[in-house]
Formats: structure tokens, C-alpha cells, sequence
């Protein structure tokens, strides 16, 4: 569960915390005169009621009992400060195992939205809004590492309609990860970066962190699939259009064009398989190696997966699924891809429902490809692949389609990392507070960070992820004696596919490195920023402080002089300025 802490210091969402509490005490003036001509229990209602709607606008709750004499090591080298402070805080250590579970992250209501967008007829989940931890409490941020880009093409696809995304819509590392990070991939291991810098879109003096993941182009043991289990929707709605009023195309037509990029991409020893579902599923093609047959595989898939009916997603998994466990049980790699819009309204309907009766396939993966909006089942698509160590990506129209399965796909369908969590250690010397922008939905418990029986990330060969930190800064005047310059330590930890080894890489970050101002940032981390501001944006974030946008236009614009020849960047700037319109 996400952590709950209160930050030491004001932010810079201070003038509209001003504005609303000196719109209640002005509200609360008001009620004290009203008491004079109304009874007491009608005037404590009323008072009740206003601090209730001021409590949840709040971003943060109340901090726990502070950890802080256990954070660090009493060794002055930053290195062991890591090591042996995670062995004692992520797990119980010499603390006893009723002190351990007093001490366990509590539940919190993350920060919401007052306002809520129309999402009917889709449907998306509010995960909230990470808020800041004091450091000095809790010194650990732990979260399983996410791929996924699905986010940013769906919210896209609403400007591009000329509206608004929902709330829910948007998940901040999704955002960012559509975007290449622009690491140096090293052979045969992950490589960590760590930078910082200060943002224009932070309050003066605090710091953006960037972690970034970098999966290697060659790994020795990575797992390529020896089969490909297609699930295809066929049902009603992928007669539906998507895409812009420009480039629209049937749902079930992007589907096919999909699919023969995909197909175009394997390797001609692939085994592939084709389930299509609508009120039931069938099986349209058993797995057979794709060389000579992929002319007649192709054709059958257009001629017989083809729109009608309701929508049996449990019933076309579940075949999907026998059809994968025999593969598998031939002692074959097997991932089962899944083109959908989710609408599931005829058997299991349900997230939940639908993985109980999956079962627990650590051998077969789930990856989820959404197409169409109006209706769509975002949380169906997200959580399937979240939860059954695959990804999810969503393609509104053909360059998206090419985008994501163009060219080699091998790297899109094998598996280089299983189970890879990140946790970052902050020294509570240097850094006061720290705020996780995104991945609400990816945290994990500190104490969980070795546990192997714990499910995370699955990273593909030569993917990468980001993540990103708001810091606030200790105030070098008030620091001890034996304070170190050190600002934090990551650790990726994952586990390598075909050796099922576990393996641990880190990286430090020293108070002298970050840069002295945003424009000598890498061009890779204030593209990052301003993704993730303008995502921030999007989900009305407490600390989105920037209500006419003109700092995000003005950077985004430079980001994408200096990206120029890149579509993607360019594009970006014109959906920031697009919102900036419809704002």
C-alpha cells in the first residue's frame, strides 16, 4: 500500500490551499452567524460537513510514528548506509513481529479530483495521486517496474476528438514511458541512471529525480516465445470506428493490420495459434509453426474473424489459455496476446472473475493490446496484463499499429526481466520529503522488495522505464555532524528468465550531481518533465501549479525544437497546446 506522511515544509500548491481555506473560514464566519437562527445540531451538521469537504482536498494525510533512528547505518559510507538500513527497515530486523506490523504501511486515500469528466460508456480507475513522504520517517520508495504505454495513446485519442481525457485516464508513468529514455543499454545486463536537475514546474530549491531502466539489447537468457496464442475480439462492437475524423478505420480492421505486422515481425519457426470470441470462442487456427503458412493463416483471420455478437472475454481467454497450456506443456515459451476493445458483457465480466478462472500461469504470459474507445475497458486491459506478467498498449490507428509491432518484433514479444521491482533509499541528511509521480498502481510493500514470491515487472529486450521523484532539500544549515553528500540510492532487482537467477544492480547519487538548471538537463530528462507535468495536468494534480499552462507550452515547444525530426515530441507539443485551447 502506498504510504502515508506529511511533508515537512509548504508547497507550492500553498496559494490554492490559501485560497480555499480562506474561502472556509469565510464559509465558517457565516455559519457562526447562522447559529443565532438555527438550533445547535443543524449548526454542527453544517460545520461538520465544510471540514469534512476541506479534509479531502488535501493531498497528504497524517504522518505515522517516525522510523527515523532506524533509516540509515551508523557507518559514514554511503553504500553501507543502503545496504544495511534496507535489511533493518524492508525487513522486521531486530524489531519484534508485533512492532514490525505496527510499522507496516497503513492505507490512505490518495488525493483526488473534485471534479470528475464523463467516462461512460468506458471504463477507467482512479488510482490517485501519490502525495510527498517526510524522509525523515520513512526513508524507502519501493515499486514494481511498468512498460506499459497505453495511457498516453488513449488520452491522445480523446484531444485528438477534441476532448478532454477522464481523470482516471491518465497514469503519469505511462505518460512517460511512451517516450525513449535515451539510456546506453549495456550487453547481457540492465544498466541504472540516475540524474537530477531542478524543474521549472517544482517549487525553487526542490529537485526532479530521474531513474531510469535500461533492458539490454542481447541478453543470454532471455526467453523468446516458442508459440504466440492470438486472442482476437469479434464481437459487435469491433465493428465500431477509432482513430481521428481524419483516419478512421474499423476496429476490427486495425485488428487485421495489426496482427499482419505482427506476423510479418516473428521469426518463421514461431508457432502461432488464433482464438476469435464473441457470445463464445473457436478456435480459427490450432499453433503451427508460421514459415509457409503465413499467406493462409493471414486469410483465414480476415475471412473468419469478422464482428458479431456479444462479448465472452473469459470464454475467449479460457480457450486461449488450453490452447497455451498444451504448447506449454510441450515444454514450449508461450505468451498469449490480447486485441480488444474489454467490453466483456456476457459470462465473467469482471477483472477479478475473469484471472480467478485464469489461474496463476507463471509460465504463460498475458500481454493486452486495446483498441476502440466508446465503449472500451481500460481496467480490464490494464489489470490482465499487470497481473499476468505481460503489458498492456493500446493502437488507435495504423502508425500507432506500426509504432508498436512494426520491423523486429522480438524485443516487443520476449521477455528479458521477470519480477523487476526498483527501490530507492533516500538519505534523510540531504533530502526532507520526496514525492513519486505516478505508478499508484505499482507500489510495493518495503519489506516486499526481496520477497521472490511477490509479483512485479516483466521488461522486454532493449525496453526501458522511468521513473520520477520531487525532492525537497534539507536545509545545509540544519544538517549534522555526520551527514554525507550522498542523495539516494536505487536498486533494481530482477529475475533473469531462462536461469531464473536474481540479480541485483544499483546505482548512487551525490548532492554535487545534479544540474545547476533545467536547460543543461539531458534533452532525455526534460522530455520526461514535461511529460509527466503535462500528465499531471491532464489528472488535475494538487501539484500541477500551472493553471494557464504557459510554462509547460514554453518548454514543451523547446523540448521539441531540440527532438527535431522526431514526430513523436513534436506531436506531444501540439497535444499540450491543444489542452492549453480546451482548458
Amino acid at each position: 500500500m502506498l504510504k502515508t506522511r506529511t511533508p515537512k515544509r509548504t508547497r507550492r500548491s500553498a496559494g490554492k490551499a490559501a485560497w480555499r481555506i480562506a474561502v472556509a473560514l469565510a464559509a465558517l464566519c457565516l455559519l457562526a452567524v447562522a447559529c443565532t437562527a438555527t438550533d445547535d445540531a443543524d449548526d454542527t451538521t453544517a460545520v461538520d460537513t465544510e471540514t469534512e469537504s476541506t479534509d479531502r482536498a488535501t493531498p497528504v494525510t497524517a504522518s505515522s510514528s517516525s522510523r527515523a533512528d532506524e533509516q540509515m547505518d551508523e557507518a559514514d559510507d554511503e553504500e553501507e548506509m543502503s545496504d544495511e538500513s534496507s535489511s533493518g527497515l524492508s525487513s522486521s530486523g531486530s524489531r519484534t513481529e508485533t512492532e514490525s506490523a505496527e510499522s507496516a504501511e497503513s492505507e490512505h486515500e490518495p488525493f483526488q479530483p473534485t471534479q470528475r469528466r464523463r467516462t461512460e460508456p468506458d471504463n477507467f480507475v482512479d488510482y490517485g495521486i501519490n502525495p510527498f513522504v517526510d524522509t525523515a520517517d520513512d526513508p524507502f520508495s519501493t515499486f514494481a517496474l511498468d512498460v506499459d504505454t497505453a495511457s498516453y495513446t488513449i488520452a491522445r485519442n480523446f484531444l485528438d476528438g477534441g476532448q478532454l481525457p477522464p481523470f482516471e485516464a491518465v497514469r503519469v508513468e505511462e505518460f512517460v514511458n511512451y517516450f525513449d529514455g535515451g539510456y546506453r543499454a549495456e550487453i547481457d545486463e540492465f544498466a541504472i541512471s540516475v540524474d537530477a536537475a531542478p524543474s521549472p514546474f517544482a517549487d525553487s530549491g526542490d529537485l526532479l529525480l530521474r531513474v531510469g531502466v535500461q533492458a539490454p539489447h542481447v541478453v543470454s537468457d532471455a526467453i523468446r516465445p516458442d508459440s504466440i496464442i492470438l486472442v482476437l475480439d469479434s464481437s459487435g462492437s469491433m465493428n465500431e470506428e477509432t482513430g481521428t475524423q481524419a483516419d478512421r478505420t474499423r476496429r476490427i480492421d486495425l485488428v487485421h493490420d495489426a496482427v499482419d505486422l505482427l506476423l510479418g515481425g516473428l521469426e518463421p519457426d514461431t508457432r502461432v495459434g488464433v482464438v476469435a470470441y464473441e457470445s463464445s470462442a473457436r478456435t480459427v487456427a490450432r499453433p503451427a509453426a508460421l514459415g509457409r503458412n503465413y499467406d493462409d493463416l493471414f486469410r483465414r483471420i480476415q475471412t473468419e474473424v469478422q464482428p458479431g455478437g456479444s462479448t465472452n472475454v473469459a470464454a475467449g481467454l479460457s480457450t486461449g489459455y488450453r490452447m497455451a497450456d498444451s504448447e506449454a506443456a510441450a515444454g514450449r515459451n508461450v505468451l498469449v496476446l490480447l486485441f480488444s476493445d474489454g467490453v466483456a458483457n456476457v459470462g465473467a465480466t469482471e477483472t477479478d472473475r475473469i484471472l480467478r478462472q485464469l489461474g496463476e500461469r507463471s509460465d504463460i504470459g498475458l500481454s493486452t493490446i486495446g483498441v476502440g474507445l466508446g465503449p472500451f475497458n481500460d481496467e480490464l486491459m490494464e489489470q490482465l496484463a499487470n497481473r499476468a506478467d505481460g503489458s498492456y498498449h493500446y493502437i488507435d490507428d495504423e502508425d500507432e499499429a506500426w509504432r508498436l509491432l512494426g520491423g523486429d518484433v522480438t524485443s516487443f514479444v520476449s521477455v528479458a526481466a521477470r519480477d523487476a521491482k526498483v527501490q530507492v533509499i533516500f538519505n534523510p541528511d540531504t533530502v526532507a520529503a520526496y514525492r513519486l509521480i505516478g505508478f499508484e498502481n505499482r507500489d510495493v510493500a518495503d519489506r516486499d522488495f526481496r520477497n521472490n514470491a511477490v509479483d512485479a515487472g516483466e521488461v522486454a529486450i532493449s525496453q526501458s522505464a522511468t521513473a520520477l521523484y520531487e525532492l525537497t532539500l534539507v536545509d545545509p544549515d540544519s544538517r549534522s555532524r555526520r551527514s554525507n553528500e550522498t542523495l539516494a540510492k536505487v536498486t533494481l532487482r530482477y529475475e533473469r528468465p531462462a536461469s531464473e537467477a536474481i540479480t541485483e544492480v544499483s546505482a548512487t547519487i551525490r548532492e554535487q550531481n545534479p544540474h545547476r538548471s533545467f536547460e543543461d538537463a539531458d534533452r532525455h530528462f526534460r522530455l520526461a518533465a514535461v511529460a509527466a507535468e503535462f500528465a499531471e495536468v491532464l489528472r488535475e494534480s494538487w501539484f500541477a501549479d500551472d493553471p494557464s499552462m504557459r510554462t509547460l507550452r514554453r518548454e514543451a515547444d523547446m523540448v521539441a525544437r531540440d527532438f527535431r525530426g522526431d514526430p513523436d515530441v513534436a506531436e506531444l507539443a501540439r497535444l499540450i497546446a491543444a489542452v492549453q485551447r480546451l482548458r
